[in-house]
């Protein structure tokens, strides 16, 4: 039985399941917005210790987007091997740099423009850090050229390196890929935490690459969902009938487990519970249902937030740096809060959304009748 399912797990994918077939997935823009709201609250000033550390933890809100990103990248490129049997890179790093760069380096460019009038004192070290998606070296740029302005670009750097390896190695040898995105999420927490414990294995070299490492775990976690999904059908039977509960628990679990980024083994461990968590939350909502979790992620109002999400992350930095050399209507609340929702509304309607009309046509799976459906 074990063989059985080992051989299956590791067998090219060669089937679309019904859960996936649609090109645009919902409830995956209703955790962006859940995903958004908890990070810029957890940002603001005014905001209590205890909704900061619990309910709006701006690390787990990090989580989902790692999850989700992992998950939606995975099964957009997975759809493209099955139907054309084959990844084009090319078309995926295209698709890439047009969804993330133009607002990221928008975004540099305007903090240069108030780095100089308001001599807020940002290394260009900094700025070229964070334009080469560097930042996330943390031990280097915190230490000597950290600053607040720039600081999520950390995530984004995660991102983009994480995916200068993955697409590559699931063009080539699934395989592989699979044991690659296993050993992140099983194997490198395991071996830091026996580094815990046993110092002689924090040699220089092992220490660097299991740390490294473990900032992918939750985009690798999101990847393992999405093979998964494919494979077994998650959204039927006993995860269909319990989920309502399921959901609440995992969600009551995260928030008391108060997961933060940090290099602990707490943190380490609380990481890897919070996206198994999160990526059983992403899963068992992708299906249409009636209760009231879906109706709530599949909200009007949280969608748009969900779609403005990424434009939303990249300026609120700006607006809830609490900086007072900047303009108090800027940075302090409410004012700042109106500041993020014009400007993120003006960015996304206005300026990306050109290259994201300009991303689609690179995309090779356009349309759904094309889908090889499983049985």
């Amino acid at each position: 039985m074990n063989n059985k399912f080992l051989k299956g797990f590791f067998s090219e994918i060669e089937s679309i399941p019904q859960v996936l077939q649609n090109s645009y997935l919902p409830s995956l823009d209703g955790l962006r917005g859940v995903a958004i709201i908890m990070v810029v609250l957890s940002h603001l000033v005014n905001t209590s210790r205890f909704y900061y550390d619990t309910v709006f933890n701006g690390h787990l809100g990090v989580l989902v987007f790692f999850v989700l990103s992992g998950f939606l990248i995975t099964t957009l490129c997975i759809k493209e091997k099955v139907i054309t049997k084959d990844i084009s890179l090319k078309n995926f790093y295209i698709r890439r740099v047009l969804r993330i760069f133009p607002v990221a380096y928008l975004f540099i460019l305007v903090v240069i423009i108030l780095n100089y009038f308001f001599k807020l004192g940002i290394s260009y070290i900094n700025f070229i850090g964070t334009a080469l998606y560097l930042i996330n070296f943390t031990s280097y740029f915190r230490k000597y050229y950290h600053t607040y302005f720039t600081g999520h670009f950390w995530s984004l750097s995660v991102e983009e390196q994480f995916y200068l390896m993955m697409p590559i190695i699931l063009k080539k040898n699934f395989r592989l890929y699979l044991w690659v995105v296993l050993i992140i999420v099983f194997v490198i927490p395991g071996f830091i935490c026996l580094q815990y414990y046993f110092t002689s294995l924090n040699y220089i070299v092992f220490y660097v690459i299991t740390h490294y490492l473990i900032k992918f775990h939750a985009i690798a976690v999101g990847c393992l969902f999405s093979v998964l999904t494919f494979k077994y059908s998650f959204h039927k039977s006993f995860v269909s009938r319990n989920k309502v509960i399921f959901n609440i628990l995992a969600i009551f679990l995260m928030l008391y487990l108060g997961y933060t980024d940090f290099f602990s083994l707490r943190d380490v461990l609380t990481g890897v519970a919070c996206s198994f968590l999160i990526g059983y939350i992403l899963v068992s909502n992708i299906a249409d249902a009636k209760d009231f979790i879906f109706r709530f992620l599949n909200s009007k109002y949280l969608k748009i937030v969900g779609t403005l999400s990424y434009s939303i992350y990249i300026w609120q930095e700006i607006f809830t740096s609490n900086d007072d050399r900047l303009p108090a209507f800027m940075v302090k609340f409410p004012s700042n809060i109106i500041c993020i929702i014009i400007v993120s509304c003006l960015s996304y309607y206005f300026y990306e959304r050109f290259f994201l009309k300009l991303k689609s046509k690179f995309s090779r799976v356009k349309n759904n009748k094309k889908l090889v459906v499983a049985s």
